[in-house]
């Protein structure tokens, strides 16, 4: 597996969510279509499987995954929806949730209280991007 390095998906994160100096302890790698951000020493002779954790998948545009805003989306200053604790369960079980966006559009941090719950998107309205693995059931409550 060969990771390039490539830390100028930093500038994402700042421009795109106003996350500060908490984003600079990470180095971003590009590998199979995907950013990944890491903060351990890396050692070029060592053969790697994985590296970090999944910061962004790249298509069309930079997706932002779930698993690492739920890591440095409390300290986004932009592009932050909160939602009551209702609305809250509501998004983690996929469901999507009408009136909230405001002049927002794309990829979001959405919280509740202080917990970072993952990532939405604005478009209209805001659509769930929690992946069906993390999704909470019916039957789980």
């Amino acid at each position: 597996m060969q990771f390039s390095k490539n830390n100028s998906y930093r500038d994402y994160f700042i421009e795109r969510f106003g996350i500060g100096k908490e984003i600079e302890k990470y180095d971003f790698y590009e590998f199979a279509q995907s950013v990944w951000a890491y903060s351990g020493e890396y050692y070029e002779d060592k053969k790697i499987e994985v590296m970090g954790i999944r910061a962004l998948r790249i298509k069309k545009v930079y997706k932002p995954t779930t698993a690492f805003l739920r890591i440095i989306g409390r300290y986004a200053t932009k592009n932050v929806i909160s939602l009551s604790s209702n609305d809250g369960m509501k998004f983690l079980k996929g469901e999507n949730i009408d009136g909230v966006c405001g002049n927002n559009r794309g990829y979001v941090v959405v919280k509740s209280g202080s917990d970072v719950l993952g990532c939405g998107l604005c478009a209209g309205k805001l659509v769930s991007q929690i992946p069906k693995k993390y999704r909470i059931e019916e039957t789980w409550l």
